[in-house]
């Protein structure tokens, strides 16, 4: 099926992917022919009201990064020094860092049992008169469906925001994520569902927070009345951004196809299982992500790594936040987390694999599942 392919621990399946050419050249050049390469480029508002458009928001405001997007809502939402932000623990460093960049702290928060979504009991939990603003995280693109936790924190007058950054076209309840709190953070880096090489934007629909964020990514336009950073986004990469959003809905359905060809190879009552995803909720697939039983995890995520398709735990050392130096202080016991980080599995599944390379993964992934239930 698949000849002589060979993928293993040295050469692992590419989880980076690259878009086919879809008229970025001709934009690049029209862009340096118009002659602003700067934030303050044409294509920067075209961009923006685009954005917009396809996530069905008031405002969309383009950044450098995802880190910037993170940053600047956390500041707008007047985040500041001695103020305490709730992050789940299942969150990666760069959701985290922006918080401390604030010069606040992170209070992590447990997971519910199997999800992505905060423990609604661990929130309440952990709110105090410093907590300025939660963080929900829809990881590798699966929902995280925060209501239970949004509406504690809405009670308490605790703003959401949620980090996107890979979630670019999931879905919670039949709506975008990054449209379902006070405020979404995206990432165009180079990994992500769109992307422009380094850049970010923030989706919102409360206008107010809007031009809060927009001053202070943009040096208070220079009028001197409030402080602001320079955030912005350089008009060539917004160029790219344009050409491939009109891709988007494409790159979605062949990465849910991927999924679901590899999906299907799996044995009913087998060890490995999709990690699950509530009735109206879509995954974009940013990777496919699976689930194995804890007594099985260990051994599953070694015969992976040894077939070439390490999860994140091997690739890149993915553990819980606080397992990091910098947030050994704010540890706390959150074993629903650290159960999910132990037992899940992402594999690989954007349009640049070839159907060979697919039919590869599935092979492999019906030999592990039918060897590991016996």
């Amino acid at each position: 099926m698949t000849g002589n392919m060979v993928f293993d621990a040295t050469r692992p399946v590419d989880d980076r992917y690259s878009p086919p050419p879809l008229g970025e050249l001709e934009e690049l050049a029209a862009a340096l022919a118009e002659g602003r390469l700067s934030g303050g480029a044409p294509d920067l508002p075209h961009y923006e009201a685009e954005l917009a458009g396809w996530f069905g928001t008031r405002r969309a405001l383009a950044v450098n990064s995802g880190t910037s997007a993170l940053h600047a809502a956390l500041v707008a939402l007047d985040v500041h020094p001695g103020a305490e932000v709730l992050v789940p623990a299942t969150a990666p460093i760069v959701t985290a860092m922006p918080i401390l960049t604030c010069g606040a702290t992170p209070v992590i928060v447990d997971t519910t049992p199997g999800a992505l979504a905060m423990d609604p009991a661990d929130v309440q939990t952990k709110l105090t008169r410093r907590t300025k603003a939660a963080i929900s995280l829809p990881l590798w693109g699966y929902p995280a469906d925060d209501t239970a936790a949004a509406a504690i924190l809405a009670a308490a007058g605790v703003p959401l925001i949620e980090d996107a950054c890979q979630a670019h076209g999931t879905q919670v309840r039949g709506r975008y994520t990054g449209t379902l709190h006070r405020a979404g953070c995206f990432s165009t880096h180079d990994r992500k569902l769109l992307a422009t090489g380094e850049g970010g934007f923030i989706l919102t629909d409360d206008e107010e927070l809007a031009d809060r964020i927009d001053f202070y990514t943009h040096l208070g336009h220079l009028r001197g009345h409030v402080h602001g950073v320079n955030y912005k986004l350089a008009g060539p990469l917004a160029a790219i951004g344009r050409c491939r959003l009109r891709y988007l809905n494409t790159q979605l359905r062949i990465r849910r196809e991927h999924a679901h060809t590899l999906l299907a190879v799996l044995p009913a009552g087998g060890p490995l299982t999709e990690l699950p995803y509530g009735d109206g909720d879509q995954p974009n697939y940013y990777n496919l992500v699976l689930t194995a039983p804890p007594h099985q995890a260990p051994a599953i995520a070694a015969a992976l790594a040894n077939a070439g398709l390490p999860p994140d735990s091997r690739r890149y050392d993915y553990q819980p936040l606080y397992h990091r130096p910098i947030f050994t202080r704010q540890a706390t016991s959150c074993p629903n987390a650290e159960a999910l980080t132990a037992a899940t599995f992402q594999l690989p599944v954007h349009p640049a694999l070839s159907e060979a390379t697919i039919g590869w993964v599935a092979d492999r992934l019906r030999d592990l599942a039918e060897r590991q239930a016996t």
